[in-house]
């Protein structure tokens, strides 16, 4: 990490599943069939701090009903003050979204995902 914390404004994590193995530029076409995005957590502004492990968790304030397959994880914001680094792999296919502006529906795709961990009971 660049930093031990940044503040972010209007912070929301989203979850659906995916409708095939790589992601397109338009965001609408990614959810598989008529699935769409399940608000999971949402905040008006949360400082993200490193635990001392260089990991942030958030615990979600909706349950989500995972069923497998591949996940759809739209973490956003409205801006925020500071810098991280995040580790990313190389899954070779685009995985990856970065919108081209906040309220975009598009967005530029990667192959280089960054690490993220989801966990749950």
């Amino acid at each position: 990490m660049g930093a031990s914390s940044v503040l972010i404004q209007g912070f929301k994590i989203a979850l659906t599943e995916s409708g095939g193995e790589e992601l397109g530029r338009d965001f609408s076409k990614n959810p598989a069939g008529d699935s769409s995005f399940q608000v999971v957590y949402s905040v008006s502004r949360v400082t993200a701090a490193d635990n001392g492990e260089g990991r942030i968790s958030f615990i979600l304030d909706t349950p989500y009903g995972y069923t497998g397959g591949n996940l759809l994880v739209d973490m956003s914001y409205s801006s925020i003050e500071g810098s991280m680094y995040v580790w990313s792999w190389s899954p070779d296919a685009y995985r990856f979204l970065i919108a081209n502006g906040v309220n975009s529906s598009e967005g530029i795709v990667s192959p280089l995902v960054p690490v993220v961990v989801v966990t749950g009971e």
